[in-house]
């Protein structure tokens, strides 16, 4: 509901004083809610009121009401909201407008789409989380194919797939997955004898060695910022997802999928549900922040909220992993330092890093962690310069209570030979 409408009861001067600039005296008439038949009086109203109701009650009535907003773009049904909404919607819902989106995006692959659509549709290589990186990959591609002239599949050759990714390169792409997205379509047409012919993406010649990414845990100095400016604002949902974070490591989407029963107050631990990056559940430990913040939360959590996942929003709404980032994206726009330092991404990197400076084993990190492979962890932890004295001060101390032994004393494989000739 619109916080700018304001009203003010009349003065005792008759009404002919504005209370303060910015304010005009609004004459009486009829309630703005058709199932009202009340009659408003006469007020001073602020200039940026735009409806007339006689109480607050009545304007909620007409606020939660719905009714035909619009038409969708897509499917063509009326689109239902509320009356004084400041949005004007183009769809009916989201999978519309994903589908709207997605079949404009193929408009410049031309008679390319077919083939595409087809190949996202029967897939097994990709889950459908990552099926909208692939359609766009693909559309990239053969609208430049199109571009080029080319109108068959079996025309496309190694050198038009080198003049791609130069072309992605020059506008500024630097994420190299588009290669292998294109690469994965045409072994799936040869698989299915669609075409014959060799793929034209020649992983020697075409894959994009990048540098590794380099951890970007939070320093002590970032991290206790981020603390003091969510704990001030005491906005429980920030501060409990931040919290588990920090202490268990869990990426955003998986914070916002944690359900009621999920969390053990008891023994201190969080079961992380499907899905996940790696398709498998784990479980994880956290600490005293996760715990308080989330009792603070449970006992503020309205009890008539439909779901039964962990936060909600101000409407009682599901979060996903855009809805969660963006209320800390808006949160900390207003404080520029923070704003700089902030991806919630990175509270997973320090969690690693924290874990491992201070002497937990790797493979006990990988699997609390969730991680595939100890080169997807890698890219998380950093080794600290007080970790490398630390370890180097232990090792030598080590050595020098334990010198190792004198090498005993070797010959050559020529003097060997020449011994056993004398012999």
């Amino acid at each position: 509901m619109p916080t700018n409408r304001k009203t003010v009861n009349q003065h005792s001067d008759g009404g002919q004083t504005p209370p303060k600039p910015g304010y005009i005296l609004a004459p009486a008439g009829p309630c703005e809610n058709p199932k009202c038949k009340k009659i408003v009086p006469q007020r001073w109203v602020s200039l940026n009121q735009k409806h007339r109701y006689c109480d607050a009650k009545c304007q909620m009535r007409m606020y939660q009401s719905l009714h035909a907003i619009g038409t969708c773009e897509y499917c063509g049904r009326p689109i239902t909201g509320y009356l004084n909404g400041e949005r004007n919607p183009r769809f009916d819902s989201k999978k519309c407008e994903s589908q709207f989106h997605a079949e404009r995006l193929l408009v410049p692959t031309g008679t390319f789409g077919d083939i595409i659509e087809r190949f996202l549709s029967s897939t097994i290589d990709y889950r459908a989380t990552t099926l909208p990186d692939v359609r766009l990959s693909l559309a990239h591609f053969f609208a430049f194919v199109v571009r080029e002239g080319i109108t068959r599949i079996e025309d496309i050759r190694p050198s038009m797939i080198t003049k791609w990714i130069k072309h992605e390169r020059d506008r500024g792409i630097t994420r190299s997955n588009f290669i292998g997205h294109i690469s994965t379509f045409f072994g799936w047409l040869i698989v299915e004898e669609i075409v014959d012919m060799s793929n034209p993406v020649i992983p020697r010649r075409h894959s994009q060695c990048s540098s590794p990414i380099a951890p970007r845990p939070f320093s002590a100095e970032e991290l206790k910022l981020l603390w003091d400016l969510l704990i001030a604002h005491g906005d429980l949902v920030l501060l409990v997802a931040f919290a588990i974070g920090n202490e268990s490591g869990l990426r955003v989407g998986e914070v916002a999928n944690i359900r009621l029963e999920d969390i053990d107050l008891d023994h201190q631990k969080i079961f992380v549900r499907l899905p996940t990056k790696n398709m498998k559940t784990r479980t994880v430990p956290f600490r005293d922040k996760v715990a308080k913040f989330v009792a603070l939360w449970q006992a503020q959590r309205n009890p008539k909220c439909p779901h039964d996942h962990l936060i909600h929003g101000d409407r009682m709404g599901i979060y996903d992993t855009s809805d969660l980032s963006g209320r800390f994206r808006r949160f900390f726009s207003s404080h520029p330092e923070a704003a700089r330092i902030f991806k919630f991404h990175r509270c997973r990197h320090t969690w690693a890093t924290g874990l491992l400076n201070n002497g937990m084993n790797l493979a006990v990190l990988q699997k609390l962690g969730g991680w595939t492979n100890l080169n997807s962890l890698q890219r998380y932890i950093q080794i600290l310069p007080e970790t490398i004295r630390r370890e180097y001060e232990s090792a030598c101390k080590k050595l020098a209570e334990n010198p190792q032994p004198e090498p005993e004393e070797s010959m050559s494989l020529i003097e060997f030979a020449a011994l056993e000739e004398v012999n």
